[in-house]
This record gives C-alpha cells, sequence and structure tokens, in this order.
C-alpha cells in the first residue's frame, strides 16, 4: 500500500490539497492526528541506539544492559508503522494509498533533529512511502485566520525557517519528497498535475476541479481553527537524540 504524508504549517491549503487527493480512485487520505508519529520514531531511534552503543557487550545476565543485542530495531520501527495504518489511519478495506496530512512541523516547535529523525521514520518505516512538504507565502499565512494574533514578524521568522528545513529535506530526498506551493493551485485545480505525475496517480480535470471548489475561509480570516490547531505551536516535543546515520 502507498503511503503519502502532508508535511506543512496551518493556513497553506493542507485540507484542500488533502480532500483532492481523496479524490484518486483507492485513495484514503486522513486529517491531522495531533503528531502521534513523533513518539513512535522517538521509540525506533532509541531501540537503534540502544542496540547499537549496548548490544555488543550485552551477553551476560549480569551486564546492565542486558539482551540489548537482541533489539530488532527494524522490525520494530516496521510494526510501528504498520501499527499506525492499521489502527490510526484505519484505512478501509480495498484502499490502496492512505497517508495524512499534519501542520505541527514548524522550527518554533520542533527541532531539526526531531523533524530528521520523524521524517526519515516515514520514508524509512512505511510501505511506499512518499512525502509532499507544502509551502504557503509566510507574509500571507501572517495575515490568516489565527496566526494574526501573533508577531507578525515572529511568525515570518518562523515559517521562512520551516520552508528552509523543508527545502533541505527535498535534497536530503530528492526521490521520496515533493515541494508543493500553495500559489500553484490556489487559482487553477491544474496546478496539481505535476505532483499527481509524481505520486504515479491521475484524477479527471472534473473531478479535481470539483475536490477543491469548496475552500476553507483563507485571507479573510473569519476561519476559525479547532482546539488542536490553536496550540500546535505550544505542544511540547520530545526530546529525539538519536544518531540518524544509521
Amino acid at each position: 500500500m502507498k503511503h503519502v504524508f502532508i508535511i506543512t504549517y496551518g493556513r497553506t491549503g493542507s485540507t484542500a490539497l488533502m480532500k483532492a487527493l481523496n479524490s484518486i480512485e483507492g485513495a484514503c487520505l486522513r486529517g491531522e492526528n495531533g503528531g502521534l508519529l513523533r513518539p513512535l520514531a522517538e521509540a525506533f531511534m532509541i531501540s537503534q541506539r540502544s542496540r547499537r552503543r549496548h548490544g555488543a557487550a550485552s551477553g551476560p545476565v549480569s551486564h546492565p544492559w542486558y539482551g540489548a543485542g537482541e533489539m530488532r530495531p527494524h522490525r520494530f520501527g516496521a510494526s510501528l508503522a504498520q501499527a499506525f495504518t492499521r489502527d490510526v489511519l484505519a484505512p478501509p478495506e480495498g484502499t490502496r494509498l492512505t497517508g495524512f496530512k499534519e501542520i505541527r512541523y514548524t522550527a518554533d516547535g520542533l527541532t531539526d533533529q526531531a523533524f530528521r529523525g520523524i521524517l526519515r521514520f516515514m520514508l524509512t518505516q512505511f510501505e511506499e512511502s512518499r512525502v509532499i512538504f507544502l509551502t504557503r507565502n509566510p507574509e500571507e499565512v501572517a495575515d490568516s485566520a489565527w496566526w494574526q494574533t501573533r508577531d507578525r514578524d515572529i511568525v515570518i521568522d518562523v515559517l521562512d525557517a520551516t520552508i528552509e528545513r523543508f527545502r533541505h529535506a527535498h535534497e536530503d530526498f530528492p526521490e521520496q519528497t515533493f515541494l508543493l506551493d500553495h500559489a500553484s493551485f490556489n487559482s487553477d485545480p491544474e496546478g496539481l498535475r505535476p505532483l499527481l505525475q509524481w505520486l504515479g496517480e491521475e484524477i479527471p480535470p472534473e473531478a479535481l476541479a470539483a475536490a477543491l471548489a469548496e475552500r476553507v475561509a483563507e485571507a479573510s480570516g473569519t476561519g476559525s481553527p479547532d482546539e488542536e490547531d490553536a496550540d500546535a505551536s505550544e505542544d511540547t516535543e520530545p526530546e529525539l537524540a538519536a544518531d540518524l546515520s544509521h
């Protein structure tokens, strides 16, 4: 089964993109889940680090790390990914493409190291995984909905750093990631055609246009985030101190 993850920040058109991709035959992309992959990625990386650092000398039953050498990090990681797909995404029978969209990846709420760890978990432990980095002009975002209640200069700085983070990640994984900007499809649904080609999928033009016809309130600022959206940047991130070279 293909896995597609939309990684972004609030007010980028991610809900519209999710809706459009759900027009793909056999697709079931879910919405936000509160950053649930973060602790799973952390657990996977801790198992890798534990085996790497302590496995070789952990044979004797008297050793503090007894059994560390028996850990199976990649099997563990794959099991976590499978459980996430089965019990969190819970795609209906017949689904051949699933995933989710999530806004909790901004530079003020997640360290670069933690972000890389989560991304690596997505790309290595999920079957046929792809990541879409969705961006939007920070100045437009700063003037949209709840972002307007925050210091504008700080918002723009944070989003600039987040976009730079996405660009670096795309450079590291050019075949498994795709950079998409809100402006490319905001006024023209066909702007999603390159993304669909990259995914190897097809949506008829009329279905694509219909999927994007109803849009979340944007520039008017009348849209109100749900409780999770409002608190997204205030979430406390786990510290993922793993060696990501393995």
